[in-house]
């Protein structure tokens, strides 16, 4: 299933990053129907698309659209099998799709997009108005300042960096036998040991036929079908797979289905321990204000301090 608005919704470990793979026919001068990723009603969060990777074809033009930017690129000299240097930010929409000069058969891509509940400097940056509490913190904690002078608000990757501190990490492989079409097939069931959560951070799978159509599916916590990536974009090789940041409190499933039945089929994902911290708590809203040692952290996360 393709992110949607209420995918984006349902995001509730803020930050975090969904996974998604497209394959199918580039019409003749015209863009592929429905459209791979079009993002218009994910309020209150913002969105970045990332980590696209395609295949180089001078006939299939790569269109983007985030917020007031638009993107129209021929992808002839594009890295085929790595992914690219992208990361488009929205507030407002996000849009990805590809538009074809001849029609081509069979077109693969596979990106990522992160998805974020705004701190008050994140607002402040993308011009997203404060609620009246939010004002207090910002003149309380200086944000204004410290967003003009563009120290914050802090990047997604430096405040993983800080926040989310490694207990383990670990690289998992399975063959699974598909042997029935229709039919869902467990691949492994990772869990959350006491004061640490677990975090999906990559999958890999081999790709199958085109005509296959395996799914690998990814269920977190009660989140059942919380993201479900086809396989025949993807490969087992070094830059065919997909970056991801899943965090779940409890447990993370992973399965596969197909609408044939292909036999064997090999995933690879990797995944991490994180230690539950006060900070994490106060973030994904496991405890109150009142229920921290230090009431000033919740105030500060709020903020976009750490």
């Amino acid at each position: 299933m393709a992110i949607n608005d209420a995918i984006i919704r349902a995001v509730k470990y803020s930050p975090e990053l969904i996974p998604d793979s497209w394959y199918g026919a580039v019409p003749n001068l015209a863009e592929v129907t429905p459209a791979i990723l079009d993002l218009k009603r994910f309020h209150p969060h913002i969105v970045r698309l990332t980590g696209i990777q395609l295949t180089a074809d001078p006939l299939v033009l790569l269109r983007a659209r985030y917020d007031g930017v638009r993107i129209e690129e021929n992808t002839v000299a594009m890295r085929s099998g790595f992914d690219g240097a992208w990361d488009l930010p929205g507030k407002d929409f996000l849009y990805y799709n590809f538009f074809g000069l001849a029609g081509v058969a069979t077109y693969t891509t596979f990106y990522g997009v992160w998805a974020k509940l705004p701190t008050v400097a994140d607002k402040l940056l993308y011009g997203i108005t404060l609620t009246p509490t939010e004002q207090k913190l910002a003149r309380d904690l200086g944000i204004a300042d410290s967003v003009e002078k563009g120290v914050l608000p802090l990047p997604i990757k430096s405040q993983i960096e800080r926040e989310y501190h490694v207990l383990g990490e670990e690289t998992h492989s399975r063959n699974i036998n598909i042997a029935v079409a229709g039919t869902i097939y467990p691949i492994e069931n990772l869990y959350a040991r006491q004061n640490e959560i677990i975090v999906l951070t990559k999958i890999a799978a081999a790709p199958g036929l085109v005509g296959d159509i395996v799914e690998l599916v990814i269920d977190r916590d009660d989140d059942a079908n919380y993201a479900t990536v086809r396989t025949f974009p993807l490969a087992l090789t070094f830059g065919n797979e997909i970056n991801c940041f899943i965090p779940a409190t409890s447990e993370i499933r992973l399965s596969t289905n197909s609408t044939v039945a292909p036999g064997w089929h090999a995933f690879r994902y990797t995944f991490q321990r994180i230690r539950l911290t006060n900070t994490l708590r106060a973030r994904f809203g496991m405890v109150t204000r009142d229920e921290l040692p230090e009431p000033s952290l919740w105030d500060k996360v709020l903020a976009g301090v750490l």
